[in-house]
């Protein structure tokens, strides 16, 4: 398996794809969904959470919000290396919070909806990653780890925000986060490797 996915070293070929979308190139967009499927598939799935994965799919909220992403990407501008992930993340996290919120409205009146669509979707397995591999070995080890410290990791290596950024999404200090990525770090590394696959 190769380590978990950053963009460190690809964000000028991101750049790259997104100029293509922004001037109209077709093939830019599959380009895209392929670079972006797996990682946000993967911080989708870790975060709906057994409640929330009743009612939906993951692949439908991915969809949903690479339709968004391609409707707002002519307005991107990208401030820095990881700022594509970034937005993405706020995509992400915005989408499954209204859902959560949908939910949680409907159950507190008592009126859980299930459409027919619902339905045929929860009878049938979820759609996977593309490089199912690598992803759902890595999914099964960050849903062992503690909430946090998967959250730390998602934040930082899937959603590529920096320790400071990270920092103020879970409302820590900067020192905490860095101690918590690394002691996150450590204990997935050590999971990975119990099950004979490197990571990191």
């Amino acid at each position: 398996m190769e380590s978990i996915p950053t963009d460190s070293d690809a964000d000028h070929l991101t750049k790259e794809i997104v100029k293509r979308i922004q001037d109209g190139d077709g093939s830019a967009w599959e380009a895209f969904y392929e670079r972006f499927h797996d990682g946000m598939l993967l911080a989708i799935r870790c975060r709906l959470g057994s409640g929330l994965r009743t009612h939906l799919q993951s692949e439908d909220i991915l969809q949903s919000v690479m339709l968004e992403a391609l409707g707002e990407l002519d307005r991107f501008r990208p401030r820095g290396p990881g700022s594509l992930k970034h937005f993405l993340h706020l995509l992400v996290t915005r989408k499954i919070q209204d859902r959560a919120d949908y939910f949680g409205a409907a159950k507190r009146k008592g009126e859980v909806p299930l459409s027919a669509a619902m339905i045929d979707a929860r009878a049938q397995p979820e759609p996977g990653y593309k490089d199912a591999e690598s992803f759902e070995v890595l999914e099964a080890a960050l849903n062992r780890l503690p909430g946090r410290m998967r959250e730390i990791i998602l934040l930082r290596r899937i959603d590529g925000l920096s320790g400071a950024e990270a920092a103020r999404v879970m409302k820590i200090s900067d020192d905490a986060a860095r101690k918590l990525f690394s002691r996150a770090m450590a204990r997935l590394v050590s999971m990975m490797k119990s099950r004979g696959v490197s990571g990191g």
